[in-house]
């Protein structure tokens, strides 16, 4: 019985991770209920490199995402497939939040749509040193 209650466990951990989001309103909603920040990560995914490394690395980190869990709601705008989604809702986003179109880019901003933080450009950092910079930023 202790084991089929281990495994459970275990299995279930992905499970409760916190998922990814693409609608910033419902993510100002959770900011506001949950009194946490938001990480808006703008990804182009099918033609950046770099931006899959950031995500794979660092976003995809058993690490990363423990302090996610409690300290951040998580939007991803991935602009690999525009012929979903509503484009102008997206264009106002970039144009609020990443004016030059920096790919990756990340902000971190409160629940009252204020940015609090743009990240440094990634730049290979491992995610232990991409999280310790975002903790700081993210105070």
């Amino acid at each position: 019985m202790k084991r089929l209650l281990i495994v459970m466990l275990v299995m279930s951990g992905p499970l409760m991770a916190q998922q990814w989001k693409t609608d910033l309103d419902e993510a100002f909603r959770e900011a506001a209920v949950s009194n946490r920040n938001i990480l808006l990560f703008f990804s182009v995914s099918d033609a950046c490199d770099i931006c899959r490394r950031l995500d794979n690395d660092v976003f995809q980190s058993e690490e990363f995402l423990e302090y996610a869990q409690d300290n951040l709601v998580l939007v991803k705008l991935d602009f690999k497939n525009q012929a979903t989604g509503d484009k102008s809702d997206q264009l106002l986003i970039v144009e609020k939040y990443n004016k030059d179109g920096f790919f990756p880019w990340v902000v971190l901003i409160n629940k009252h749509q204020k940015v609090i933080a743009k990240m440094p450009l990634y730049q290979e950092q491992t995610a232990r040193q991409y999280l310790a910079q975002l903790k700081s930023a993210n105070r």
